[in-house]
């Protein structure tokens, strides 16, 4: 059985630190920390820019106060949505926890550029929102978004905005507010937390039910997963649930890029994210410090190539960049890089309570060891909740609770897991880890214009950014006739017409080719080929380059 063995030693570990009692502490209420107590007078939070302070005490109050105003004065009620859509700040949390102690569900939205109105409007309907949080910054766009949603209100955690302000509505709030009580197994697994959105890398977007059980372990699992020696004295740079985990936060107010590094060694960072675009950077650019503070470098959503890996992990003392394959419906995170050697190639191992085994891509029967087939995981500690109004898109789970990852690979004899490709191919659009886009919407766009008789869109990604593009080939209809010169002209007016029927979040980025016909592998279209006919250089330098080419 090519099940990996792993998982019951890390089962076993989280059983050393008392899992029971451990569990029931953290569902007694939100604030509620992992491991000895943290002193509710020390700074957990630090914005970089201004300076600006939050204590845990304070974090407490004010997250008590603001829900007490969702309540109260807002109206809302138990299992009510409250999107989120607003800029890092220390307000973003207390606005976040403020949602779970008014027993309300979070809904929050990361910002991302080119997330227009109509990308706006479809996240916040798809969970029926009832109030919408946000900043002064973002007010204009969400405005625009509540203008063309019914029975939502906004109001906004800074000033300067027409609507109202939290920070204003906090000072009539109840400090002793406490509505958040769960106190059973049952009560912690089926209370929602979180709705979120998953990024699509499995199928078509959806909105995710997370409990406050699955919320709990994953901040266990994570835990579990911190080096030793990245401990409390120290810092994150950026993460929304290190309060639980007594790690201190540094917020940036513009995103964290190579220029920011001397941050490591002004505040002693320990652990540092790194997306795929900042590894690039960081791998191919002089860097400055000492970075002595850091002891771990962490990266998810994309594959890293190893020569910057290896790039990246000189310029930190050899500090291992650990490699994370997350999934929603297995807990976020299901296989990590530690710190022992791994086979080239390899995806690291399960983190604490997850399990894997390979099944035939054609028959669905468990493989053996190297035998190659789908990824198939199972979270042992806590069921995955499931999708808001949509039960149906809960059949990736087969009945004995193995969720059908849509990742080829293989599991070797000595557990090291091998993710090498999908079973179904998806784009992924957008800054930072970005969101996962099925090509068929963007073909279904192309199709509807009066030139275009077939078209077929793949994901070019430029290696210089580690940033993946949409690219279109299109087969003109039989009676379209294109002049050389009007090529240039046909592919602007193809990519704008797709803009304005999906918006700037869905665009083909990488331009459009025409070709005369696709090249095929048996009677599918060779997307691989057709990428291999565009140079990324010169698509990513020239967003509306086209070439014509004639395939035998």
């Amino acid at each position: 059985m090519a099940v990996v063995a792993l998982w019951r030693q890390a089962q076993m570990d989280v059983g050393k630190l008392g899992w029971d009692r451990r569990w029931i502490h953290l569902a007694e209420g939100l604030y509620s920390l992992t491991g000895d107590a943290y002193p509710s007078d020390r700074v957990m939070y630090r914005v970089h820019e201004t300076q600006d302070t939050l204590t845990l005490a304070q974090l407490e109050e004010n997250s008590r106060r603001s829900a007490s105003v969702l309540v109260e004065q807002l109206g809302i009620g138990v299992g009510d949505v409250v999107t989120i859509f607003a800029l890092n700040s220390i307000q973003y949390l207390v606005a976040f926890l403020r949602c779970l102690a008014a027993e309300a569900f979070a809904s929050p939205i990361a910002h991302q550029k080119y997330l227009d109105v109509k990308a706006l409007v479809s996240r916040v309907q798809s969970v029926d929102t009832k109030l919408l949080i946000t900043d002064r910054t973002l007010y204009p766009t969400i405005k625009e978004v509540a203008a063309l949603c019914e029975n939502i209100r906004v109001v906004s955690i800074d000033n300067n905005t027409d609507v109202p302000c939290m920070e204003q509505l906090m000072a009539h709030g109840d400090p002793a507010f406490n509505a958040f009580h769960l106190d059973t197994v049952y009560a912690a697994e089926s209370h929602t937390a979180m709705i979120f959105r998953t990024s699509g890398s499995t199928g078509v977007i959806k909105s995710v039910l997370m409990p406050h059980l699955h919320w709990n372990v994953n901040t266990l699992t994570t835990a579990l997963t911190v080096p030793e020696d990245t401990n409390s004295g120290k810092r994150y740079v950026d993460c929304h649930t290190a309060f639980r985990l007594q790690i201190p936060v540094i917020i940036l107010l513009q995103p964290f890029n190579r220029t920011a590094l001397s941050l490591i060694d002004t505040y002693n960072i320990t652990f540092l994210f790194v997306t795929p675009p900042l590894a690039v950077e960081i791998a191919k650019n002089d860097v400055h410090g000492s970075f002595d503070s850091i002891k771990w470098l962490l990266s998810t959503g994309a594959p890293i190539h190893t020569s910057i890996r290896e790039a990246i992990q000189h310029k930190f003392h050899e500090t291992r960049l650990a490699l994370e394959w997350a999934s929603t419906e297995t807990l976020l995170i299901a296989l990590q890089f530690d710190g022992v050697p791994y086979p080239p190639g390899s995806s690291g191992s399960l983190v604490n309570g997850m399990e894997a085994r390979v099944g035939s891509l054609q028959t669905g029967e468990e493989l053996g060891p190297n035998e190659k087939g789908e990824i198939l995981v199972r979270n042992s500690l806590c069921k995955f909740a499931g999708y808001l109004n949509n039960a149906a898109a809960i059949n990736g789970f087969d009945v004995d609770g193995w969720y059908h990852s849509g990742d080829v690979g293989y599991i070797d004899e000595n557990s090291n897991v091998f993710i090498i490709d999908r079973v179904k191919q998806f784009l992924r659009v957008g800054d930072g880890y970005g969101t996962h886009l099925v090509p068929g919407e963007l073909e279904a766009a192309l199709f509807d214009h009066p030139a275009v008789g077939m078209a077929v869109v793949v994901g070019i990604r430029n290696e210089a950014t580690q940033l993946e593009h949409p690219t279109a080939f299109v087969v003109l209809r039989t009676n379209y006739v294109l002049g050389k010169s009007h090529i240039p002209d046909l592919a602007a007016e193809l990519q704008r017409f797709v803009e304005v029927k999906l918006g700037t979040f869905k665009r083909l980025s990488g331009g459009v080719y025409f070709v005369e016909k696709y090249p095929q592998t048996g009677f599918k279209v060779d997307r691989r080929m057709l990428a291999s006919l565009a140079d990324p250089k010169t698509a990513m330098a020239n967003p509306a380059g086209v070439i014509k080419v004639a395939m035998a």
